[in-house]
Protein backbone atom coordinates (compact mmCIF):
# COMPACT_ATOMS: atom_id res chain seq x y z
CA UNK A 1 0.00 0.00 0.00
CA UNK A 2 1.71 3.18 -1.16
CA UNK A 3 1.60 6.71 0.12
CA UNK A 4 -0.04 9.61 -1.69
CA UNK A 5 2.04 11.18 -4.45
CA UNK A 6 4.53 13.59 -2.93
CA UNK A 7 5.79 11.14 -0.33
CA UNK A 8 5.43 10.95 3.44
CA UNK A 9 6.40 14.59 3.85
CA UNK A 10 3.02 15.64 2.44
CA UNK A 11 0.99 13.50 4.83
CA UNK A 12 1.11 15.81 7.90
CA UNK A 13 0.06 18.83 5.85
CA UNK A 14 -2.87 16.96 4.30
CA UNK A 15 -4.10 15.78 7.68
CA UNK A 16 -3.68 19.16 9.35
CA UNK A 17 -5.74 20.80 6.62
CA UNK A 18 -8.55 18.26 7.11
CA UNK A 19 -8.41 17.97 10.90
CA UNK A 20 -7.30 21.40 12.03
CA UNK A 21 -4.36 20.08 14.03
CA UNK A 22 -1.24 18.19 13.01
CA UNK A 23 -0.26 14.56 13.21
CA UNK A 24 2.52 13.77 15.64
CA UNK A 25 5.56 12.19 14.03
CA UNK A 26 8.10 9.57 15.18
CA UNK A 27 6.18 8.80 18.35
CA UNK A 28 7.48 6.13 20.74
CA UNK A 29 4.80 3.45 21.03
CA UNK A 30 6.24 2.20 24.32
CA UNK A 31 4.53 5.22 25.87
CA UNK A 32 1.13 3.88 24.76
CA UNK A 33 1.43 0.24 25.81
CA UNK A 34 1.12 -1.32 29.25
CA UNK A 35 4.10 -3.46 28.23
CA UNK A 36 6.11 -0.23 27.80
CA UNK A 37 7.62 -1.76 24.68
CA UNK A 38 7.67 -0.51 21.11
CA UNK A 39 9.60 1.50 18.55
CA UNK A 40 8.46 4.67 16.83
CA UNK A 41 5.32 5.08 14.75
CA UNK A 42 5.75 7.20 11.64
CA UNK A 43 2.58 9.11 12.55
CA UNK A 44 0.26 9.33 15.54
CA UNK A 45 -3.10 11.02 16.08
CA UNK A 46 -5.55 10.98 19.00
CA UNK A 47 -9.06 11.95 17.80
CA UNK A 48 -11.16 13.68 20.46
CA UNK A 49 -14.50 13.75 18.64
CA UNK A 50 -16.50 11.44 16.38
CA UNK A 51 -15.85 13.82 13.48
CA UNK A 52 -12.08 13.71 14.04
CA UNK A 53 -12.05 9.93 14.25
CA UNK A 54 -14.16 9.51 11.12
CA UNK A 55 -12.16 12.08 9.14
CA UNK A 56 -8.86 10.59 10.28
CA UNK A 57 -9.79 7.10 9.05
CA UNK A 58 -11.16 8.46 5.76
CA UNK A 59 -7.95 10.40 5.20
CA UNK A 60 -5.73 7.43 5.96
CA UNK A 61 -7.65 5.10 3.68
CA UNK A 62 -7.99 7.71 0.93
CA UNK A 63 -4.27 8.44 0.85
CA UNK A 64 -3.03 4.88 1.13
CA UNK A 65 -1.59 5.33 4.62
CA UNK A 66 -1.52 2.12 6.70
CA UNK A 67 -3.23 2.69 10.05
CA UNK A 68 -4.24 0.88 13.22
CA UNK A 69 -6.69 2.04 15.89
CA UNK A 70 -5.87 1.48 19.57
CA UNK A 71 -7.48 2.22 22.91
CA UNK A 72 -5.36 2.38 26.05
CA UNK A 73 -2.81 -0.17 24.84
CA UNK A 74 -3.55 -2.57 27.69
CA UNK A 75 -3.67 -5.69 25.52
CA UNK A 76 -1.15 -4.97 22.79
CA UNK A 77 2.53 -5.63 22.10
CA UNK A 78 4.09 -3.20 19.63
CA UNK A 79 6.97 -4.12 17.34
CA UNK A 80 10.50 -3.08 18.28
CA UNK A 81 10.57 -1.40 14.85
CA UNK A 82 7.49 0.66 15.67
CA UNK A 83 4.80 1.09 13.01
CA UNK A 84 5.16 2.12 9.40
CA UNK A 85 2.06 4.24 9.13
CA UNK A 86 -0.44 5.93 11.43
CA UNK A 87 -1.44 4.85 14.93
CA UNK A 88 -4.86 6.26 15.85
CA UNK A 89 -5.58 6.41 19.59
CA UNK A 90 -9.28 6.95 20.15
CA UNK A 91 -9.97 9.56 22.80
CA UNK A 92 -13.63 9.94 21.85
CA UNK A 93 -15.23 9.71 25.29
CA UNK A 94 -18.64 10.06 26.88
CA UNK A 95 -21.44 8.07 28.55
CA UNK A 96 -25.19 8.67 28.71
CA UNK A 97 -28.52 6.91 29.01
CA UNK A 98 -30.24 6.93 25.64
CA UNK A 99 -33.94 7.19 24.79
CA UNK A 100 -34.24 3.40 24.69
CA UNK A 101 -33.20 3.08 28.33
CA UNK A 102 -29.75 1.78 27.47
CA UNK A 103 -26.32 2.90 28.62
CA UNK A 104 -24.40 4.30 25.65
CA UNK A 105 -20.64 4.89 25.62
CA UNK A 106 -18.14 6.14 23.06
CA UNK A 107 -15.18 3.92 22.18
CA UNK A 108 -12.49 5.91 23.97
CA UNK A 109 -14.34 5.84 27.29
CA UNK A 110 -12.45 3.81 29.88
CA UNK A 111 -14.13 0.61 30.99
CA UNK A 112 -13.71 1.75 34.60
CA UNK A 113 -15.71 4.91 33.83
CA UNK A 114 -18.49 2.79 32.36
CA UNK A 115 -18.59 0.53 35.42
CA UNK A 116 -18.66 3.58 37.73
CA UNK A 117 -21.45 5.21 35.72
CA UNK A 118 -23.51 2.02 35.90
CA UNK A 119 -23.00 1.82 39.66
CA UNK A 120 -23.94 5.45 40.24
CA UNK A 121 -27.10 5.11 38.14
CA UNK A 122 -28.07 1.74 39.62
CA UNK A 123 -27.51 -0.32 36.46
CA UNK A 124 -26.65 -3.96 37.11
CA UNK A 125 -24.62 -6.32 34.91
CA UNK A 126 -21.17 -4.87 34.41
CA UNK A 127 -19.78 -5.71 37.85
CA UNK A 128 -17.53 -8.38 36.26
CA UNK A 129 -15.68 -5.62 34.38
CA UNK A 130 -14.50 -3.83 37.53
CA UNK A 131 -10.73 -3.62 37.38
CA UNK A 132 -10.39 -4.65 33.75
CA UNK A 133 -8.15 -2.01 32.17
CA UNK A 134 -8.67 -0.41 28.79
CA UNK A 135 -11.41 1.30 26.84
CA UNK A 136 -14.91 0.37 25.75
CA UNK A 137 -13.65 0.03 22.17
CA UNK A 138 -10.90 -2.38 23.17
CA UNK A 139 -13.28 -4.34 25.40
CA UNK A 140 -15.76 -4.86 22.56
CA UNK A 141 -12.98 -5.66 20.07
CA UNK A 142 -11.71 -8.50 22.27
CA UNK A 143 -15.00 -9.33 24.03
CA UNK A 144 -13.34 -8.65 27.36
CA UNK A 145 -14.60 -10.58 30.33
CA UNK A 146 -14.01 -12.06 33.75
CA UNK A 147 -15.77 -14.30 36.28
CA UNK A 148 -17.71 -16.08 33.54
CA UNK A 149 -19.22 -12.94 31.99
CA UNK A 150 -18.21 -10.84 28.98
CA UNK A 151 -19.02 -7.45 27.48
CA UNK A 152 -20.68 -8.97 24.41
CA UNK A 153 -23.54 -10.34 26.53
CA UNK A 154 -24.74 -6.80 27.21
CA UNK A 155 -24.05 -5.00 23.93
CA UNK A 156 -27.29 -4.48 22.03
CA UNK A 157 -26.41 -2.08 19.24
CA UNK A 158 -23.39 -0.15 18.00
CA UNK A 159 -22.23 2.43 15.50
CA UNK A 160 -19.11 1.34 13.63
CA UNK A 161 -16.85 3.05 11.13
CA UNK A 162 -16.12 0.72 8.22
CA UNK A 163 -12.83 0.46 6.37
CA UNK A 164 -13.59 3.65 4.47
CA UNK A 165 -14.74 5.59 7.54
CA UNK A 166 -18.47 5.34 6.79
CA UNK A 167 -20.89 4.94 9.71
CA UNK A 168 -22.65 1.59 10.04
CA UNK A 169 -25.34 0.75 12.59
CA UNK A 170 -25.13 -2.91 13.63
CA UNK A 171 -26.82 -5.22 16.13
CA UNK A 172 -25.23 -7.69 18.53
CA UNK A 173 -25.27 -10.55 16.01
CA UNK A 174 -22.83 -8.70 13.74
CA UNK A 175 -20.04 -9.14 16.26
CA UNK A 176 -20.15 -12.95 16.35
CA UNK A 177 -19.03 -12.73 19.96
CA UNK A 178 -17.07 -15.67 21.31
CA UNK A 179 -14.44 -16.26 23.94
CA UNK A 180 -12.16 -13.20 23.68
CA UNK A 181 -13.37 -12.75 20.12
CA UNK A 182 -15.46 -10.45 17.99
CA UNK A 183 -15.83 -10.04 14.23
CA UNK A 184 -13.92 -6.76 14.53
CA UNK A 185 -10.75 -8.83 14.68
CA UNK A 186 -11.48 -9.86 11.08
CA UNK A 187 -13.09 -6.76 9.62
CA UNK A 188 -11.04 -4.21 11.58
CA UNK A 189 -13.98 -1.85 11.49
CA UNK A 190 -13.75 0.71 14.29
CA UNK A 191 -16.22 1.04 17.12
CA UNK A 192 -17.54 4.58 17.48
CA UNK A 193 -20.12 4.01 20.21
CA UNK A 194 -21.99 1.10 21.78
CA UNK A 195 -25.32 0.77 23.55
CA UNK A 196 -25.57 -1.70 26.42
CA UNK A 197 -28.80 -3.23 27.75
CA UNK A 198 -28.55 -3.46 31.53
CA UNK A 199 -31.03 -4.06 34.36
CA UNK A 200 -31.91 -1.79 37.25
CA UNK A 201 -30.55 -3.14 40.53
CA UNK A 202 -29.73 -2.30 44.11
CA UNK A 203 -26.72 0.02 44.35
CA UNK A 204 -25.54 -1.56 47.58
CA UNK A 205 -25.50 -5.03 46.03
CA UNK A 206 -23.81 -3.73 42.87
CA UNK A 207 -21.12 -1.96 44.91
CA UNK A 208 -20.49 -5.04 47.05
CA UNK A 209 -20.02 -7.22 43.96
CA UNK A 210 -17.64 -4.70 42.40
CA UNK A 211 -15.54 -4.55 45.57
CA UNK A 212 -15.43 -8.35 45.78
CA UNK A 213 -14.30 -8.63 42.16
CA UNK A 214 -11.64 -5.94 42.62
CA UNK A 215 -10.27 -7.79 45.63
CA UNK A 216 -10.06 -11.05 43.66
CA UNK A 217 -8.20 -9.32 40.83
CA UNK A 218 -5.82 -7.63 43.24
CA UNK A 219 -4.82 -10.99 44.73
CA UNK A 220 -4.00 -12.51 41.34
CA UNK A 221 -2.61 -9.70 39.21
CA UNK A 222 0.70 -7.84 39.30
CA UNK A 223 0.69 -4.34 40.78
CA UNK A 224 -0.26 -1.44 38.53
CA UNK A 225 3.42 -0.45 38.44
CA UNK A 226 4.27 -3.70 36.61
CA UNK A 227 4.71 -3.51 32.84
CA UNK A 228 2.53 -6.28 31.41
CA UNK A 229 -0.53 -6.70 29.21
CA UNK A 230 -2.90 -8.92 31.14
CA UNK A 231 -3.36 -12.63 30.47
CA UNK A 232 -1.02 -13.45 27.61
CA UNK A 233 -2.77 -16.64 26.46
CA UNK A 234 -6.42 -17.59 26.13
CA UNK A 235 -7.69 -20.45 28.27
CA UNK A 236 -7.57 -23.41 25.87
CA UNK A 237 -10.03 -26.19 25.17
CA UNK A 238 -8.53 -29.63 25.89
CA UNK A 239 -8.83 -32.59 23.49
CA UNK A 240 -11.75 -33.95 25.59
CA UNK A 241 -13.67 -30.71 25.04
CA UNK A 242 -13.23 -29.20 28.50
CA UNK A 243 -11.78 -25.72 29.01
CA UNK A 244 -8.53 -25.52 30.96
CA UNK A 245 -6.71 -22.70 32.68
CA UNK A 246 -3.72 -21.54 30.64
CA UNK A 247 -2.08 -20.44 33.89
CA UNK A 248 -2.47 -23.94 35.35
CA UNK A 249 -0.94 -25.63 32.28
CA UNK A 250 1.92 -23.15 32.23
CA UNK A 251 2.55 -23.70 35.94
CA UNK A 252 2.78 -27.45 35.32
CA UNK A 253 5.49 -27.03 32.67
CA UNK A 254 7.70 -24.83 34.85
CA UNK A 255 6.84 -21.53 33.18
CA UNK A 256 7.82 -19.42 36.17
CA UNK A 257 11.48 -20.38 35.80
CA UNK A 258 11.70 -18.92 32.30
CA UNK A 259 13.15 -15.60 31.25
CA UNK A 260 14.28 -14.25 27.88
CA UNK A 261 16.25 -11.02 27.93
CA UNK A 262 14.17 -8.48 29.82
CA UNK A 263 10.95 -10.53 29.65
CA UNK A 264 9.92 -13.01 32.34
CA UNK A 265 6.94 -14.93 33.66
CA UNK A 266 5.29 -13.26 36.64
CA UNK A 267 6.02 -15.30 39.81
CA UNK A 268 2.46 -14.91 41.07
CA UNK A 269 0.66 -16.17 37.95
CA UNK A 270 2.17 -18.12 35.06
CA UNK A 271 -0.09 -16.53 32.40
CA UNK A 272 1.31 -13.03 32.91
CA UNK A 273 4.46 -12.11 30.98
CA UNK A 274 6.17 -9.04 32.37
CA UNK A 275 8.73 -6.50 31.24
CA UNK A 276 11.46 -6.39 33.87
CA UNK A 277 12.58 -3.01 32.61
CA UNK A 278 14.43 -3.28 29.31
CA UNK A 279 12.49 -5.98 27.49
CA UNK A 280 12.12 -5.93 23.73
CA UNK A 281 9.14 -7.23 21.81
CA UNK A 282 11.49 -9.92 20.49
CA UNK A 283 12.11 -11.07 24.07
CA UNK A 284 8.39 -11.37 24.79
CA UNK A 285 7.71 -13.20 21.53
CA UNK A 286 10.53 -15.69 22.15
CA UNK A 287 9.39 -16.28 25.72
CA UNK A 288 5.84 -16.88 24.49
CA UNK A 289 7.15 -19.30 21.84
CA UNK A 290 9.02 -21.33 24.44
CA UNK A 291 5.96 -21.45 26.70
CA UNK A 292 3.74 -22.63 23.86
CA UNK A 293 6.30 -25.26 22.92
CA UNK A 294 6.41 -26.65 26.48
CA UNK A 295 2.63 -26.84 26.81
CA UNK A 296 2.31 -28.46 23.37
CA UNK A 297 4.94 -31.07 24.23
CA UNK A 298 3.47 -31.89 27.65
CA UNK A 299 -0.29 -31.67 27.02
CA UNK A 300 -0.74 -31.65 23.24
CA UNK A 301 -2.47 -28.29 23.55
CA UNK A 302 -1.74 -25.31 21.29
CA UNK A 303 -1.99 -22.12 23.31
CA UNK A 304 -3.37 -19.09 21.49
CA UNK A 305 -2.31 -15.56 22.31
CA UNK A 306 -4.82 -13.18 23.87
CA UNK A 307 -2.39 -10.26 23.70
CA UNK A 308 -2.24 -8.74 20.20
CA UNK A 309 1.16 -8.37 18.56
CA UNK A 310 1.20 -5.54 16.01
CA UNK A 311 4.02 -5.90 13.46
CA UNK A 312 5.60 -2.75 12.04
CA UNK A 313 4.38 -3.51 8.52
CA UNK A 314 0.77 -4.36 9.36
CA UNK A 315 -1.82 -3.10 6.88
CA UNK A 316 -5.61 -3.34 6.90
CA UNK A 317 -7.20 -6.09 4.81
Amino acid sequence: MGFVEGGKDSIPQLFEKALGRPLEQRVSLGDFSNFRIGGEADFFFAPRSPHELQTCLQMARGHGLPFYVIGDGTNILFDDEGFRGLIVKSEVRGIKEDKEGRVEAFSGTSLSELVEFALNEGWEGLEFAAGIPGTVGGAVFGNAGAFGRSIGEFLEEAILLDGNGRKRRVQNAYFEFGYRHSSLKKSHWTLLRAAFRLSKGDRGRIRAQIEENLEKRKSRHPSIQTAYAGSYFKNPVLPDGTKASAGFLLEKVGAKELRVGGAAVYPGHANFLINLGQAKAADVLELARQLKERVKAEFGVELEEEVIYLPADFSMP
